[in-house]
């Protein structure tokens, strides 16, 4: 087994200190995760469990990505092994609380089973591919171009709370179709 660091539940403070990131002011669990291929598998008091699988890009090396899985949404998907995968809900935010990525609108059948977060810094990360991104397929510009109608229809409604995440989605397909040759 490979040696790790278990080192107690500490404030985020303290966490930083000992050298680790901190992210909001609770209680951290600092691990140092080793070289080679790690998973660190989690459970809540509910039960939900996920895991994080650190890898490496070399055999034995230190990891370079991690494979995020949520394990009991009650939904799995056919995978590359053969076997199934469970999927999940996932979106990520940026400047201004733009959502750039979100599953919550896609069908069942290609909802993530798998979050990969690069480990990259920046500089290191292969450069962008000269091709442009894909725009999206006419049923899941119906669906979003729906959304969009249901939100200016009913302000005030529930939908609204998704306004973020309807607006960042309109804005970056639209700048894929802007991108494209006419």
């Amino acid at each position: 087994m490979a040696d790790i660091t278990d080192l107690p539940v500490m404030t985020r403070d303290d966490a930083i200190a000992a050298g680790f990131a901190g992210y909001n002011d609770v209680p951290h669990k600092p691990i140092d995760v080793p070289d080679g291929a790690f998973t660190i598998t989690a459970k809540t008091s509910e039960g939900r469990r996920v895991t994080f699988c650190f890898l490496e890009k070399t055999y034995g090396g230190p990891p370079r990505f991690i494979d995020i899985q949520f394990h009991d949404r009650g939904t799995t998907i056919p995978n590359a092994d053969n076997g199934v995968s469970p999927t999940f809900i996932a979106f990520a935010i940026t400047r201004g609380g733009r959502f750039v990525a979100d599953s919550r609108p896609l069908d069942e059948d290609i909802k993530p089973s798998i979050l990969v977060l690069m480990l990259d810094k920046a500089g290191e990360e292969p450069a962008r591919s000269a091709t442009k991104p894909a725009p999206m397929s006419d049923t899941d510009l119906a669906a979003l171009l729906t959304r969009a109608a249901e939100v200016v229809a009913a302000p005030d409604s529930r939908i609204a709370s998704d306004r973020n995440a309807l607006a960042g989605q309109l804005t970056a397909e639209a700048a894929v179709r802007r991108a494209r040759p006419s």
